[in-house]
């Protein structure tokens, strides 16, 4: 504040003179009544020292403009460039999580390509598996009726029904393991597409949220 103060009071200025004039000047404060030829002249220089010690204020204010001005120029530089500064890593953090997103939605579909292929396979294997199951129905079925009108072969006949039956229920325990495999292959496969759904939705918004960022940089 008293800084200020120095700087807006006014400066005092040194006008030289004539000899002539110092002369009458000094004739005047010695209690002479100056001669009417220096009345002008002293009224003269006295609004001359007034306009010059106004104009000394006046360029002593604009030079505290400048400098406030200087100032003010300085800090919104500093804080547009602290803005674009958090703008850049913005955008290079949005693009870095796009690129990240797109690996795990590439992942994703790998992983479900892959489910679903194992889950064809394990139906085709439960197809074949029930093909084979019918067939060995069959086989016991006619050979049932074999048994009842041929009572010399029963003997063979039943050991060969007994192998039968037991190749009926493994084949019966294998369709279930399938099943069983079929199911949970179902339920991994719909979290993998819940999965999938997740990150694509995902990537959607960080492409929207990237298109707002390249418009707001345009815009900027």
């Amino acid at each position: 504040m008293h800084a200020a103060l120095t700087l807006l009071a006014p400066r005092t200025c040194t006008v030289q003179l004539p000899s002539q004039n110092k002369s009458r000047l000094a004739g005047t404060s010695s209690g002479v009544c100056p001669s009417p030829s220096t009345v002008p002249l002293m009224s003269a220089l006295k609004t001359l020292q007034e306009k010059i010690r106004r104009l000394e204020l006046e360029r002593l204010q604009a030079e505290d403009h400048l400098s406030c001005l200087s100032i003010e120029a300085a800090q919104y530089k500093k804080t547009l460039q602290h803005e674009t500064n958090e703008k850049d890593i913005a955008h290079e953090e949005l693009i870095q999580q796009k690129k990240d997103v797109s690996v795990q939605l590439s992942a994703a579909q790998s992983r479900c390509s892959l489910l679903e292929k194992q889950l064809d396979y394990m139906r085709k294997m439960v197809f074949n598996a029930e093909l084979e199951k019918n067939m060995v129905l069959e086989q016991q079925t006619q050979l049932q009726k074999e048994k009842d009108q041929n009572q010399m072969e029963l003997h063979a006949k039943l050991e060969k029904l007994e192998v039968l039956e037991k190749e009926c229920f493994r084949l019966s325990t294998t369709q279930r393991t399938a099943e069983d495999k079929i199911k949970q292959l179902e339920e991994k496969l719909r979290e993998e597409e819940h999965q999938r759904k997740l990150i694509q939705d995902k990537a959607a918004q960080l492409k929207f949220n990237y298109k707002m960022d390249q418009l707001s940089n345009l815009a900027s």
